[in-house]
This record gives C-alpha cells, sequence and structure tokens, in this order.
C-alpha cells in the first residue's frame, strides 16, 4: 500500500482526489502518565467476587482437588467442574484452555503491546480503505455523465486505478486481522500457561488455608499479574457474597466430621448433631434437618467409599448436593417423611 505506515499507525496519504483534494488522516496518540495498571481495581473486585461463587458452588468437588496441585498441568483437571462455567469469565476461559504456551511476563507484555500497534495499525488500514471506497464511488458516479471519448477513457482509467487501490487496501485490511486473530491465539495460550503456573504456585505456597475467599483472591488478577500481587490488592476489600449457602453447608459438615470419633457412626452422629440445633441458628441448618432424606443417603454412599478423611466433608458435600439437585417421584415422597423435625 503506497503512502501508509500500517505499523506506526501514522499519517496516510490517499492520493489526489478526482476534484483535486488531498486528504490526510492523523492518529493522535495519548501520552501516559505513570505505569498504567495491568488490571484496574474494579475490574479486580468483580473478578474475584464472581470466583468467589463459583469456588463456592463447586467446593464439594473443586475444594478437595487444589491442595493436591502440585504443577502446572494440575490445575486444568483440578478445575474441570468449572467446564460450564468458561464463557462468563476470562480467568476461568484461560485456566481450561486445551492449548498453552511457555511465556514469562515480559513475553506477555511483548505480545498485548504487539496486539495494541496492530489495533492502531487495524484502524489506519480501515480509514484508508474508506477512503478509497469513497474515492472509487466518485470516480464510478463520474462515469455516467455525458462524456467525449477521450475524456470518458481518461476517467475510466481513474476508476480504474481508484478500483485497484481499494481492493489493495481490503487485501492490507484481511491481512492485518489474520494477523491479529493469530497473535490473540497465541496470547491466550500463553497466558493459559502463565495463569496455571501462577495457580500452582499459590496452591504450593502454603501461606494460606485454602477456602473460597482466599483462592479467589489470589486467581482474580491472573493472567494480568501474579498471584501475590492479586492476593495482596484483592485482601483489604470486602465481598459482599462471601459464605454462601453451600459453603456454609460445607463447614457444618467439616465440623460434623471433625466431631464424630468412629467414621461407622458417622450418620448417627450427623442426625444428633442436627437435632440438637435449631433451625434459627442457621438457614444451612433448617435446610438440612428438611432434606435429611437426602443426607442419609448420601452419607451412606460415602461410607461405602475410601475417602480420606480431609476430603470426607467435600465428597459428602457433592453426594449430598447432587441427590437433593436431581429427586425421582419416590424420592420427594420419603424426603416429606424423613424430615428431621424441631
Amino acid at each position: 500500500m503506497d503512502n501508509i505506515d500500517v505499523l506506526g499507525g501514522g499519517w496516510i496519504s490517499v492520493g489526489q482526489e478526482l476534484g483535486g483534494e488531498k486528504s490526510d488522516v492523523g492518529l493522535d496518540k495519548k501520552q501516559r502518565v505513570g505505569r498504567q495498571q495491568a488490571i484496574d481495581d474494579d475490574r479486580l473486585e468483580e473478578t474475584r467476587n464472581h470466583l468467589v461463587w463459583l469456588l463456592e458452588s463447586t467446593w464439594g468437588d473443586v475444594g478437595s482437588k487444589l491442595p493436591k496441585i502440585k504443577a502446572a498441568a494440575d490445575v486444568q483437571p483440578a478445575l474441570c467442574a468449572w467446564e460450564q462455567y468458561r464463557h462468563h469469565n476470562y480467568v476461568v476461559d484461560i485456566l481450561l484452555r486445551s492449548s498453552e504456551t511457555p511465556a514469562t511476563p515480559k513475553k506477555l507484555t511483548a505480545i498485548r503491546r504487539r496486539i495494541a500497534q496492530l489495533n492502531e495499525s487495524i484502524y489506519a488500514a480501515q480509514e484508508f480503505q474508506e477512503q478509497c471506497r469513497q474515492s472509487l464511488e466518485r470516480a464510478e458516479r463520474a462515469l455516467t455523465g455525458q462524456w467525449s471519448d477521450g475524456e470518458k477513457a481518461i476517467i475510466q482509467e481513474k476508476r480504474d486505478e481508484r478500483k485497484s487501490e481499494f481492493d489493495r487496501a481490503g487485501a492490507e485490511c484481511l491481512s492485518l486481522n489474520n494477523r491479529q486473530k493469530e497473535l490473540q491465539e497465541t496470547l491466550r495460550d500463553s497466558e493459559a500457561y502463565f495463569a496455571r503456573a501462577e495457580v500452582a504456585r499459590f496452591c504450593k505456597s502454603h501461606r494460606y488455608r485454602l477456602n473460597p475467599v482466599r483462592v479467589a483472591n489470589a486467581l482474580a488478577g491472573v493472567p494480568f499479574i501474579g498471584w501475590r500481587q492479586s492476593a495482596k490488592r484483592c485482601g483489604p476489600r470486602p465481598c459482599p457474597n462471601a459464605n454462601g449457602y453451600t459453603y456454609q453447608t460445607f463447614k457444618i459438615f467439616r465440623q460434623i466430621v471433625d466431631s464424630c470419633r468412629r467414621r461407622a457412626e458417622l450418620i448417627k452422629h450427623t442426625e444428633q448433631r442436627l437435632r440438637s440445633h435449631s433451625d434459627s441458628e442457621s438457614h444451612a441448618i433448617a435446610e438440612l434437618r428438611k432434606n435429611w432424606y437426602y443426607l442419609r443417603r448420601g452419607l451412606q454412599e460415602v461410607l461405602k467409599i475410601k475417602v480420606l478423611s480431609r476430603d470426607l466433608p467435600h465428597a459428602i458435600l457433592r453426594e449430598y448436593l447432587k441427590r437433593k439437585s436431581q429427586p425421582s417421584a419416590a424420592d420427594l415422597l420419603f424426603e416429606e417423611e424423613e424430615r428431621i423435625m424441631p
């Protein structure tokens, strides 16, 4: 393309129009003051709050796997329960991405800078293509006038030149857009590698007892910042949706398991604990008393398999929620009969 700085986003000369005018298009670049944050506070907090909800909702499955993460390759299998939610959040989508490319923070910055430059180039190329289109239309309209054969030949020649220029501009736009798409895929693969490595570092750090809020604080900023910076920035910010019903239920199961001396007596012990509490103590207690039938069956299933004591509350929560969410007609009948009444 003649006279167009497509990479630098500079001035573009579109040549002489039929009327003799010349048009120049420039792109103003805003000067940045100070170091720009890779992710702003509002987006960081919004992502953290979403991750808290997601972690609490899937804690029965994900919560038992996080402590077992030793390497970046362990992250995707540990978070497979998030597959249905991956398109709702960028961090989740990146963590579950099927492909990855080794990358350092410096490489990520370089790729993002190149994409920003390409965006400027695409904008400039599109502006130039639009000017070529308008110029071509003027030449085509001119051909409809009453001209001598000589004049018409000159106009036709101008029209052909402008059609060629318009085609070249379109090809340049297509080439730049394809390059942008390739770089975006490279960036996502690189971000997946970096994000999973950060999750593994966090899980191996043993600096915190893993719970949904602390995990969400560490994950909210990746792949734009590391887990330490993310946790530091999110830590002072309260999370309004933390400690929801599902996580409250998990904590009750953990307390029951910790207070039960013999696993063979777990069902009886659980019933006694629920009977000793009133519905007014918490909504989760009231729900467990109401749904004792599903909890009892879930406990029976968990006790049939070998589960480590530390994973037992997660397994109970998983079985309980699964049975309560998919009741049969018979389940609905027995559910009402087995409720623990105050």
